[in-house]
């Protein structure tokens, strides 16, 4: 199957094993607008059935991003020009959650999924991706948690500090964009924003807490795993070749010929 549309092209291979399974990619580092004119793609196709579930797994590069709400100014503790001048611009799009920062230290998952009619729990859904990432973190020795005070806490907490951040989008049981865990690099440009409104916090990352830097690859397979454990969703990383905005085509996780499979009972990983 080929689509295309605003120069988005998603070609897969679909047959009835990936069709009735999630479906996992990786992007590699691409940006918010191009990421956002995909998901506005994948959740329309998923809502007529054109595609299967969908995990995008990616990073950002430096940029500040704001959701469905109006963007409060003092969140911003520099004027735009000071962040546009390193080359980090601000975007707007559908999620919920106020001003965040992305950078490529980052891995970011956005599933892209129709809601099982059991799974129609807007606050349960969000639960459950607090709990992939609560394990994947865990799995990197780090032990988060959640915090429930105010709606701006949704997300997940080393003391004060985020460690993974999250704004979604479900749109006629359509779930779109997910959450951020913070890895590694510099994330210094989020000390001259508030995160989601809220003053007196900051960011942290799993380097910061261990004191070395995390396999990304690592990450996402043990992300990919709990996502299957924590949804109740076989998982397929396949042979696919995406193309956004004609530029590159982004590989999979894996060796795009040989096909990983993820699975409540039969799991496996990726070989590193």
């Amino acid at each position: 199957m080929t689509a295309s549309n605003n120069n988005i092209l998603y070609s897969i291979d679909w047959n009835s094993a990936f069709y009735n399974s999630t479906i996992a990619l990786n992007l590699g580092i691409i940006s918010l607008p191009e990421v956002d004119r995909l998901i506005r793609q994948l959740a329309e196709w998923r809502l007529e059935d054109r595609i299967a579930d969908t995990l995008l797994l990616l990073s950002h590069p430096p940029s500040l991003a704001v959701g469905a709400s109006e963007l409060n100014q003092a969140d911003l503790l520099q004027p735009l020009s000071f962040f546009e001048s390193q080359g980090i611009y601000l975007y707007k799009n559908t999620r919920g959650g106020g001003l965040t920062y992305h950078w490529d230290g980052q891995l970011v998952c956005y599933p892209v999924l129709k809601l099982k009619p059991n799974e129609q729990n807007i606050g349960n859904y969000m639960y459950r991706l607090e709990e992939v990432g609560l394990r994947t973190l865990r799995d990197l020795g780090i032990m988060a948690e959640r915090k429930r005070e105010k709606a701006a806490q949704i997300g997940l907490w080393l003391g004060n500090n985020k460690i993974a951040s999250m704004g979604i989008h479900v749109s006629r049981w359509i779930t779109s964009w997910g959450f951020a865990l913070n890895l590694y690099g510099d994330k210094s440009p989020a000390d001259f924003i508030r995160p989601c409104g809220l003053a007196g916090v900051g960011l942290v990352t799993v380097e910061e807490v261990m004191g070395f830097r995390p396999s990304k690859l690592f990450a996402m397979n043990r992300l990919v795993y709990h996502f299957g454990e924590v949804f109740e969703r076989k998982v397929k990383i396949p042979k696919i070749k995406l193309q956004i905005s004609n530029k590159l085509q982004y590989q999979t996780i894996n060796d795009p010929n040989k096909p990983v499979e993820y699975g409540l009972k039969n799991s496996s990983s990726i070989k590193m």
